[in-house]
């Protein structure tokens, strides 16, 4: 099995950062047709590669994942996330789905469409209204 540049490596782990699983991603190295062997054999090596590790580390903003605060790792995990739901939508035709793999799609959907609206980690725009009504009132009565 052959080790990833220094070139390839980083591209590896933009790809991997971009929400492509490993097992996807492996394929996109080879010219050549290889075995299922060599591909799940990359897919478990060259991640831990020292090459890819410093370009995730670079991707991830120069900090090594143990390294980071807990905001840059939750956020660094959280993009990572938001990516993986995107590239499953990107790549899964919704007309071929069924079960549970339209459920999985749905939820990536409303996950994407949440985040994309701002309302990730928040109350529901009517919770949020009942919980300003409450205070509002709550301010008011100790006013007066």
């Amino acid at each position: 099995m052959r080790k990833l540049t220094k070139a390839e490596a980083e591209q590896f782990a933009l790809m991997v950062l971009s929400g492509a699983p490993v097992s996807h991603v492996v394929n996109y190295f080879w010219e050549e047709e290889v075995s299922d062997a060599m591909l799940e054999a990359c897919a478990e090596a060259w991640p831990m590669q020292p090459e890819v590790l410093v370009a995730m580390r670079v991707l991830c903003g120069g900090e090594s994942w143990h390294q980071m605060t807990d905001p840059a790792r939750l956020d660094a995990a959280l993009k990572k996330h938001y990516n993986e739901l995107a590239y499953f939508l990107w790549t899964t035709n919704y007309a071929d789905c069924d079960g549970g793999e339209k459920l999985k799609a749905d939820t990536c959907r409303q996950a994407i469409e949440t985040k994309v609206a701002g309302m990730a980690g928040r109350e529901s725009p009517l919770a949020q209204f009942y919980q300003d009504v409450l205070t509002r009132f709550e301010s008011q009565g100790k006013t007066n």
